[in-house]
């Protein structure tokens, strides 16, 4: 019986690793894809400067800072497997947390959002999934003066 306990003690942490193992392959975000699609977005738009990516995954998505300033205008451009970018929102709060901006409106999903900063200061970028099953994408802001 001794010499069977780590046999099958073996057998067991193969099996569970074979259960576990493409979660732990294919469960990964891999935001750079969406974080290059995004950046062909920017450029779409013509006379955008990039200036940074934010990596999104998790069904509670995620929120950054960044300090906006007076008389730019900035565009958010997303991403996801989406071709237009369904499932990705963003909203954008000033320094009092008042909303400034958002991606979804109506119930529709659109792949940038842009606004002029009226005044220099920290903004909060909120992006959050709605709808979707897959928690994974890219925000990409661009500058323009």
């Amino acid at each position: 019986m001794i010499k069977r306990l780590p046999f099958q003690l073996i057998r067991v942490c193969l099996l569970i690793s074979a259960l576990l193992l493409p979660e732990l392959m294919f469960g990964q975000c891999d935001s750079q894809v969406f974080t290059d699609k995004g950046i062909r977005e920017l450029n779409k738009q013509g006379g955008y400067t990039y200036l940074k990516s934010y990596p999104v995954s998790g069904e509670n998505g995620k929120k950054y800072s960044y300090i906006f300033s007076q008389g730019t205008n900035y565009m958010i451009a997303l991403a996801n497997r989406e071709s237009d970018a369904k499932g990705i929102f963003i909203t954008i709060f000033d320094s009092n947390k008042k909303e400034i901006a958002t991606s979804r409106a109506d119930g529709k999903f659109y792949p940038a959002v842009s606004f002029t900063c009226k005044r220099t200061g920290i903004y909060y970028l909120q992006f959050s999934f709605d709808n979707t099953r897959e928690f994974c994408a890219a925000g990409v802001l661009g500058m323009r003066r």
